[in-house]
């Protein structure tokens, strides 16, 4: 069966070079290495203006065990009191479920607790998980939801220091820092973003945002090389005519590579 080919299309390129945030592949670039975008974010979505941040990764990977499924974060990231928080863009609400949301917070604490540490000091480490979503998942008209566990019947609070928090990117007209934070999100032009210290990082993601496209076309079309001169030595090699040695230098294939070709038809 003959490969489709690939290739990237003008409107793609434009689509490209206006990602935003809210796109996979160029908001891990901006984030790698992001502390001070990332406390901003958690500053503004926490409402915690002294909020710091001490570390941070991408793509941190937390394993199943036992056959469980494991998880990935996309922004995983500590503040100095020790509360950790996942950060996580989607843009498709089935990416955002409650289930999603309650197996990453489950997967939070699990890492926390240490062997033989008593089950009291989960309250010293609280555990952050958000959505930063294209679309009102929850469907309540909000720019942010924030969830947390409480008793139905006296409406207190659980205490289990799990949160879980929604923000709705498409929430339009809000005049605040979260609005602004929004915007940035959901807009491709960086140069109109309010968070103007972001440009240069911003910048700087983009070029590998579309640097990771252009590898991926250029090994694509060498695949695509490759199968079609296979495809043209094994029609030379079922024909019988020619000598190996020539059958490889008019396919610039190694004469290993034609054996190896040979042998599959005669298998």
């Amino acid at each position: 069966m003959a490969r489709k080919k690939f290739e990237i299309t003008p409107e793609q390129i434009q689509d490209f070079r206006n990602a935003t945030l809210m796109d996979d592949v160029f908001m891990k670039a901006f984030f790698e290495d992001n502390i001070p975008a990332t406390e901003t974010i958690l500053r503004i979505i926490m409402d915690k203006p002294d909020l710091v941040v001490i570390s941070m990764s991408t793509q941190e990977t937390l394993k199943g065990f036992d056959g469980s499924r494991g998880v990935v974060f996309d922004v995983y990231a500590v503040d100095s009191k020790d509360t950790q928080y996942d950060i996580e863009v989607q843009n498709k609400p089935d990416g955002a479920t409650p289930f999603r949301a309650d197996f990453n917070s489950a997967m939070m604490t699990v890492r926390t607790l240490k062997k033989r540490e008593d089950f009291s000091t989960l309250s010293e480490r609280e555990r952050v998980v958000i959505f930063i979503t294209a679309t009102d998942v929850l469907k309540g008209g909000l720019p942010i939801y924030r969830i947390d566990r409480v008793i139905k019947e006296t409406g207190q609070d659980f205490g289990d220091k799990n949160h879980i928090i929604y923000v709705n990117v498409s929430h339009e007209g809000l005049e605040s820092e979260l609005g602004k934070l929004i915007h940035d999100f959901r807009n491709g032009d960086e140069g109109s973003w309010y968070h103007s210290e972001w440009q240069a990082k911003a910048k700087e993601a983009r070029k590998k945002f579309m640097k990771s496209w252009e590898v991926r076309e250029e090994q694509v079309r060498t695949d695509e090389k490759a199968v079609t001169s296979e495809n043209i030595a094994l029609n030379f090699i079922k024909m019988g005519k020619l000598a190996f040695e020539e059958i490889a230098r008019g396919c610039n294939l190694t004469l290993q590579q034609v054996k190896d070709l040979a042998a599959t038809v005669k298998a």
